[in-house]
């Protein structure tokens, strides 16, 4: 029979806002998270040794929030190994059965080193994406293919034109998937083609990153696909497909990983339940492996404030054990018009995505990449 007791095993906290009513009592409400994540069974009906082991979740601090009546800051620790090391694992203790419970947002996360030891994180990162596009001291630039329903043509014509007009990356718009009007393999060898030949042309190396969504069975192969044609990164939506999907395909095929948002603002709706961005598109998507992360970036046609934002872009960029940086990527709605104001907020180690209001402004694909490139020049010139 195997022991459960494992004094040594490393601990990682989770930092939960919890927001009770009048008549609620924080202690009890804080004691029943630590057993509904793990035991989940009547008090009474746990064996004591399972709490002198380090099974049952552990409250470390409750703290009333300053200004807020009823919101109270939980620091709640786990044993490492109650995760298993897995994606799907973690995700269980950190937040699986009291998502299902109202008013408790998961604020922060703390591991230690031996626990993001097992974890990859993104295969390149800032630097290793940097050195590979030949582009330093200034952010990087991104624009999309779009809209749905053009067909393969157009579409890799837009890919020529943009990769013509010197952007760094272009990524599929997230709805572009292996529709039948434009087939996966077909779209990504023929935008990947165009992009490759304005490389040559001009000595740059722009990246394309075609959309990976579709059943389990057919993410693997579109990647494959994808590599084989040249590809060196896709855009891919770890709500969509599964977080622990991602990490496969980042562990394995070391390809750059750009995350997409869709599906994760249930998540943020609610101020008092669910994750903070900082946590979900921050700390988590780097932990599974993205490079990128997009994000609605403050005062575009989404919700997101800017301290969200700057608190979603310093979970990319700090300290995470030896996992690399990944690059915040605020998108959503921007435009050149706006980037005056944005390029103080987040610096040098950023990736600007602008897409619509590009396609607005002109005709010429190609003239507006240029203009969206010469304004960023400008922004960071020495």
């Amino acid at each position: 029979m195997t022991s459960l007791k494992s004094p040594d095993e490393p601990r990682f906290s989770v930092h939960y806002r919890v927001t009770v009513n009048g008549s609620s009592d924080i202690e009890n409400l804080a004691r029943d998270i630590t057993i509904e994540q793990t035991a989940e069974a009547p008090i009474d009906c746990i064996p004591d040794r399972l709490f002198r082991e380090g099974i049952i979740g552990r409250v470390e601090s409750i703290i009333a929030v300053e200004g807020e009546a009823y919101a109270h800051d939980v620091v709640i620790s786990y044993r490492c190994d109650l995760t298993g090391y897995t994606v799907p694992q973690l995700l269980n203790v950190v937040y699986g059965n009291i998502s299902l419970k109202n008013n408790i947002k998961v604020i922060d996360l703390d591991f230690p080193g031996a626990f993001l030891d097992r974890f990859s994180g993104p295969s390149h990162g800032i630097d290793g994406i940097r050195k590979m596009l030949g582009v330093f001291g200034r952010p990087l630039a991104c624009m999309p293919l779009k809209p749905m329903g053009l067909s393969i043509a157009e579409l890799s014509s837009m890919a020529g034109a943009l990769a013509r007009g010197g952007v760094d990356l272009i990524k599929d718009d997230h709805g572009i998937g292996n529709q039948r009007f434009h087939p996966f393999r077909e779209r990504v060898s023929h935008c990947q083609e165009a992009v490759y030949k304005e490389n040559a042309r001009s000595g740059r190396a722009t990246m394309y990153c075609p959309m990976v969504s579709g059943g389990f069975d057919e993410i693997e192969d579109q990647v494959r696909h994808a590599v084989k044609e040249g590809v060196r990164g896709i855009l891919i939506a770890p709500m969509l497909v599964g977080l622990d999907t991602v990490r496969y395909i980042s562990t394995t095929y070391g390809i750059i990983i750009i995350g997409h948002p869709s599906l994760t603002g249930t998540f943020f709706s609610n101020q008092e339940h669910g994750m903070t961005p900082a946590v979900l598109l921050g700390t988590l998507f780097r932990l599974i492996g993205a490079d990128i992360s997009i994000f609605p970036g403050a005062g575009g046609r989404f919700f997101f404030t800017k301290k969200e934002c700057g608190d979603l872009s310093r979970a990319l960029l700090a300290p995470l054990g030896s996992i690399k940086r990944s690059f915040p990527c605020p998108a959503g709605g921007l435009s050149i018009e706006k980037m005056g104001d944005l390029a103080p907020e987040y610096g040098v180690e950023t990736v600007f995505l602008i897409g619509g209001s590009l396609l607005r402004q002109s005709r010429d694909v190609s003239g507006s990449t240029e203009l969206f490139m010469d304004r960023i020049r400008s922004l960071y010139a020495p």
